[in-house]
C-alpha cells in the first residue's frame, strides 16, 4: 500500500478551508439559522449520546434535549424580560428629571469652566421623550414596513434554528460515519487525529467561554450592586452574556451603567465608581479570566482568541461570530500540521532530508542531532549522584547540574540500550511544564545556561539535555497520581476492587477513567531496587502530616491542570509521578522531572477505548515488549532491538511535539 505524503493532508485541508470560506462569504446572509442549528447540534450531541446509552432512541433523545433547551430558554425569558421591561420603563420616567439636572447644573458648569455655551430646547426634547415613552407601540409599528419585514425575517430564522438542530442532531452520528467512510484509508489515522484535536479545541473553547460569561455576569452584577446602582442585575447580566463578542459586552454595559449612574447619582463620585468597576473588569477579563478559562484551555494566546472572533465577525457579520470558534480550531490544528510538515522539509533542514517526505515515516521519526548519551562524563564538576536516567553534578555549594541521559529505566532496571534523543525530549518537556504550572508550585530550575558551568569540551554533553537547579533537600517519597485504571492499579483492582488501599466503584473496566484522580505515594528506590507503594498514613509518618497533605494537594492540582491542557493537544495523561524537595525556608518545590513520557503514561485521545490498554507515547511500549520477552525483571536488563529503540524514540518525540506545538 502506498502511504500518502505527510504534506498532502494539510494542503488538502487548507484548500477545503479556503473553498468553504468563500462559500460562507457568498451565502452569509442565509446561513445564520443553519450555522446556529449546527453549532447547537454539535454542543448537545454528547448529551443525546448519553440518553441513548440509557435506552432512549436517537429521535426521542433529540426531541427531549430540544424541548428541555427550549424550556430553559423560555424560563430565562420569563424572568429576564419583565425585569428589563420594568426597570427600563422606570428609567424612562427619570429622563425629564435628568434633563432638568442637565440644564440647571451641567450646562452652566460647562460654560463657566470651558466657556462653551449650549442652549438646547430642552422643553421640546422633554415633551418628545415623554410622548415616546408612554405612547402605545400600535401607533407607530404598522408604519414601519421595513422594520416589520425585518422582524418577520428574524422570527423565521428563530423558528428555523430548532428545525435544523433537530435533523442534524438526530442524524449527527450517521453523518460523521458517512464522512469517515469517504475518507481515503491511508489518511484515516491522520484525519482521525486531526479531527479529534479540532473537536477538543472547540469543546474546550465553548466550555471556557461559558465560564467567562458566567464569571463576568457575576462580577459586574455584584460590583454594580455594591456601588449602589439601581439596575445592577440586568446590566451586569447583559455585560457578561455579550462578552462572547469581543468588547461588545464591556462597551455596551459601560455605556448603560454610566447613563444610569448619571441619572441616579447627585455627584460624580458614583459615576467614578461605576467607571472604575468597568475598567477593573476589563483588566481582570483580559489578563486573568480569559487567559485562564479560554486561552490555556485551547492553547491559544488571548490576543489570538480576540482576533479570531473580531476578524470573522468583520468578514461575515454575525455568521462570522458563529463560525469563529470552529474555524479558529481548524486553523490552529492545520497550522500545527503544516509546521510539522515544514520541519521535515528540505527547506527547513537546509538540504536533502534523509527521512524523505516520500517515506511513510512521520516528522516524529526524524532523529534528533547528536549521538545517544548513555553516560555523561563531566570532569570539571564533582559527581553527586548517578540515577536511573539522570547524572547530577555539584555547581558550587548551592546549585546542581542535572544531565538527562538517553538511558531508559523499566521496572526499576536501567536498560543497556539507549534511546537516541530521549534526554533532550525529557528536558524540553520538563522545562515546558515547570514554566506552565509555576503558579501551582515553584520548581527548582534556575535561569542559568548549563553550557556556562562546564568546560568548552564538555558542552556537547549538556547542550539541550541539562538544567542548572537549586540544591534542595529531596523528600524520600514519590507522589503518584492516577486518573485512569491501568497497569499495576488495574491488576490490584481485579483482586481487591481497590488501588493502593483506596476503594473504587465496582464494575470498572481496564483503562476506565476514575471518578476522581487518586493520590498513591510510593517509596523512592535506589538504582536496581524497586519502588514500593505505601499508604498515605505511612507517607505522613515519613515526612509529617502537614507536609504530606500539602504534597498530596499540590500533586492532584498539578495533574488536573496538566491533564486538562494535554487533552486539548490530543493526549490523555493516564497517570504520572512527581518528586518534591524543600528549600532553605521549608517551602515545597517541584524537582527532578515534570510530566514527561518517562514519568507519565500518555495515551492518544483519538485511540482511547475503555476495556483495553491503549497505545501510548511513553515507555509503556518498551514495558510491553519486556513483558512479552520473558525477562525476569531483574538486573541486568536485556538489549533492546533496533526496531523497539526506533519506535520508542518516535513515540517520545511525538509526545513532545503534541504538547509543545
Amino acid at each position: 500500500m502506498t502511504t500518502p505524503r505527510p504534506l498532502n493532508l494539510p494542503w488538502l485541508a487548507l484548500a477545503v478551508l479556503l473553498v468553504a470560506g468563500g462559500l460562507v462569504y457568498l451565502l452569509g446572509p442565509i446561513l445564520t439559522p443553519f450555522l446556529a442549528g449546527a453549532l447547537l447540534a454539535y454542543i448537545f450531541d454528547p448529551l443525546v449520546d448519553r440518553l441513548q446509552t440509557r435506552g432512549l432512541s436517537r429521535t426521542a433523545g433529540t426531541v427531549l434535549v430540544i424541548v428541555l433547551a427550549g424550556l430553559v430558554l423560555f424560563a430565562l425569558l420569563l424572568i429576564a424580560l419583565p425585569l428589563f421591561q420594568g426597570q427600563f420603563a422606570e428609567l424612562s420616567q427619570r429622563v425629564p428629571a435628568a434633563l432638568d439636572l442637565l440644564q440647571s447644573r451641567f450646562l452652566p458648569w460647562l460654560q463657566q469652566t470651558f466657556g462653551i455655551a449650549i442652549d438646547p430646547d430642552l422643553a421640546a426634547i422633554k415633551t418628545w421623550l415623554t410622548e415616546k415613552a408612554t405612547q402605545s407601540g400600535a401607533d407607530w409599528l404598522p408604519t414601519l414596513q421595513t422594520g416589520a419585514l425585518a422582524i418577520v425575517g428574524l422570527l423565521a430564522n428563530l423558528l428555523l434554528i430548532p428545525v435544523v438542530m433537530f435533523y442534524l442532531l438526530k442524524d449527527w452520528d450517521v453523518m460523521v460515519a458517512r464522512v469517515a467512510s469517504l475518507m481515503p484509508r491511508p489518511w484515516m489515522g491522520a484525519a482521525t487525529r486531526v479531527a479529534g484535536a479540532m473537536d477538543a479545541v472547540v469543546g474546550e473553547f465553548l466550555r471556557g467561554q461559558m465560564a467567562v460569561m458566567a464569571a463576568l455576569s457575576l462580577y459586574y452584577a455584584i460590583a454594580l450592586w455594591a456601588a449602589g446602582l439601581d439596575y445592577a442585575l440586568p446590566i451586569g447580566i447583559l455585560t457578561g452574556v455579550l462578552s462572547f463578542v469581543p468588547f461588545l459586552g464591556f462597551g455596551l454595559g459601560m455605556i448603560l451603567a454610566l447613563l444610569v449612574a448619571l441619572l441616579q447619582f447627585a455627584d460624580w463620585t458614583g459615576v467614578a465608581w461605576v467607571a472604575g468597576i468597568y475598567l477593573a473588569g476589563q483588566v481582570i477579563e483580559s489578563y486573568v479570566i480569559t487567559p485562564r478559562l479560554v486561552g490555556e484551555r485551547v492553547g491559544l494566546h488571548p490576543v489570538a482568541v480576540i482576533f479570531a472572533l473580531a476578524a470573522f465577525g468583520q468578514l461575515f457579520g454575525f455568521v462570522g461570530v458563529l463560525l469563529a470558534v470552529p474555524l479558529a480550531a481548524i486553523l490552529l490544528v492545520a497550522l500545527r500540521e503544516l509546521v510539522g510538515a515544514y520541519e521535515i522539509s528540505a527547506l527547513y533542514r537546509g538540504g536533502y532530508n534523509p527521512v524523505s517526505i516520500h517515506s511513510p515515516a512521520s516528522a516524529m521519526s526524524a532523529p534528533l542531532p547528536g549521538q545517544p548519551l548513555l553516560e555523561s562524563r563531566i570532569a570539571s564538576l564533582p559527581l553527586v549522584h548517578k540515577g536511573k536516567v539522570r547524572d547530577i553534578y555539584a555547581v558550587g555549594d548551592d546549585k546542581l547540574l542535572i544531565v538527562t541521559t538517553d538511558r531508559l529505566s523499566a521496572f526499576d532496571v536501567v536498560m543497556p540500550t539507549p534511546i537516541p534523543g530521549k534526554g533532550e525530549v525529557l528536558t524540553k518537556v520538563s522545562a515546558f511544564w515547570f514554566d506552565k504550572l509555576k503558579a501551582i508550585v515553584p520548581s527548582q530550575a534556575l535561569d542559568i545556561a548549563p553550557e556556562s558551568v562546564v568546560l568548552e569540551s564538555e558542552r556537547d554533553q549538556v547542550a539541550g539535555r541539562a538544567i542548572v537547579v537549586k540544591k534542595l533537600k529531596a523528600l524520600p517519597v514519590e507522589a503518584i497520581v492516577r486518573g485512569y485504571l491501568v497497569g499495576s492499579g488495574w491488576k490490584e483492582y481485579q483482586s481487591s476492587q481497590s488501588v493502593c488501599g483506596i476503594a473504587l466503584p465496582a464494575g470498572l473496566k481496564q483503562a476506565d477513567r476514575l471518578p476522581e484522580p487518586i493520590f498513591t505515594p510510593s517509596t523512592k528506590a535506589a538504582v536496581g531496587a524497586h519502588d514500593e507503594n505505601i499508604a498515605f498514613e505511612q507517607m505522613a509518618e515519613l515526612i509529617g502530616a502537614d507536609l504530606a497533605r500539602q504534597v498530596r494537594d499540590v500533586s492532584l492540582a498539578l495533574y488536573k491542570a496538566a491533564a486538562e491542557y494535554a487533552l486539548t493537544r490530543g493526549i490523555i495523561i493516564a497517570d504520572t509521578k512527581f518528586e518534591f524537595g524543600l528549600d532553605e525556608a521549608g517551602k515545597l518545590v517541584w524537582i527532578d522531572e515534570a510530566l514527561t513520557p518517562d514519568s507519565s503514561r500518555f495515551w492518544p485521545a483519538d485511540q482511547y477505548r475503555p476495556g483495553s490498554n491503549p497505545p501510548s507515547f511513553d515507555k509503556q511500549f518498551v514495558r510491553d515488549w519486556l513483558e512479552a520477552s520473558g525477562w525476569n525483571k531483574q538486573a541486568p536488563g536485556p538489549e533492546l532491538p533496533a526496531e523497539i529503540v526506533g519506535k520508542t524514540g518516535e513515540k517520545y518525540r511525538e509526545a513532545m511535539t503534541r504538547l509543545l506545538g
